[in-house]
């Protein structure tokens, strides 16, 4: 399916940095787009191990004295 749209001149020129016509520079965006959401995810769930990590072991450490 295509559509005639209305796009900026900058913004056509950013998106054929990605790709060779407007289409393909917006599907490798989001495909860009989501692999860095997935990136943040995975070092969420990275920091939140490592605080419960350190966590565990004040709590032994506190709890023999």
């Amino acid at each position: 399916m295509s559509r005639v749209v209305r796009i900026d001149e900058e913004a056509l020129e950013v998106a054929l940095k990605y790709g060779k016509n407007l289409s393909l520079g917006v599907m490798k965006m989001e495909e860009t787009i989501a692999k860095h959401a997935r990136t943040k995810r995975d070092y969420n769930a990275i920091e939140d191990m490592i605080r419960r990590a350190i966590r565990e072991e004040l709590e032994v450490l506190t709890s023999r004295y």
